[in-house]
C-alpha cells in the first residue's frame, strides 16, 4: 500500500477545472530508490540458490536441492515482477501528469488551434492552385 496521498484542487484559471496533485513522502522517495539495490539482492540471492543447488548434489542431499531449487524460482519470479527506480518514479508522477485538467485542457486547445491552421491555409492553397490554372 502507498502511503502517498492524492489531494484535489481547484486552478486558479477556472472554478470547474480540477488538478490532481500527487504527494510524495520521505517514504516514498527511499522506496524508489531503493528498488534497484532490492533487485541487485534478489540476483544475489538467486546465484546463491544455484550454489546450494550444485552443494546439494555434490552431498546427494535432495530436500536441500529442492528448497535451492525454489529460493532460486522466488527470487528470479520477485527480480521479474520488482520494477525499477525508474519504472516506480514513472507509477508515482505520471498519473498526476496524466490526469491533470489542464494539461489536458492544452492539448484540446492545440488541437483546435492545428485544424484552424490548417484549414486555413488548405484554402489558402486552394485558391492559389485555382488562380494558377487559370494561367
Amino acid at each position: 500500500m502507498s502511503s502517498s496521498t492524492a489531494k484535489i484542487g481547484h486552478e486558479c484559471i477556472g472554478k470547474d477545472q480540477r488538478f490532481i496533485m500527487v504527494e510524495i513522502t520521505a517514504s516514498d522517495i527511499y522506496w524508489i530508490g531503493a528498488m534497484d539495490k532490492i533487485s541487485l539482492g534478489l540476483i544475489f540471492l538467486a546465484c546463491l540458490s544455484a550454489l546450494l543447488i550444485i552443494c546439494a548434489i555434490q552431498i546427494y542431499s535432495g530436500a536441500m536441492a529442492l528448497f535451492g531449487a525454489l529460493l532460486g524460482i522466488a527470487c528470479t519470479t520477485a527480480f521479474i515482477f520488482i520494477p525499477s527506480s525508474q519504472t516506480m518514479a514513472a507509477m508515482k508522477v505520471l498519473p498526476a501528469i496524466v490526469n491533470n485538467q489542464r494539461i489536458q485542457g492544452i492539448s484540446e486547445s492545440t488541437v483546435k488551434l492545428t485544424e484552424q491552421f490548417l484549414k486555413e491555409n488548405l484554402e489558402t492553397l486552394k485558391s492559389k492552385d485555382k488562380s494558377g490554372d487559370k494561367k
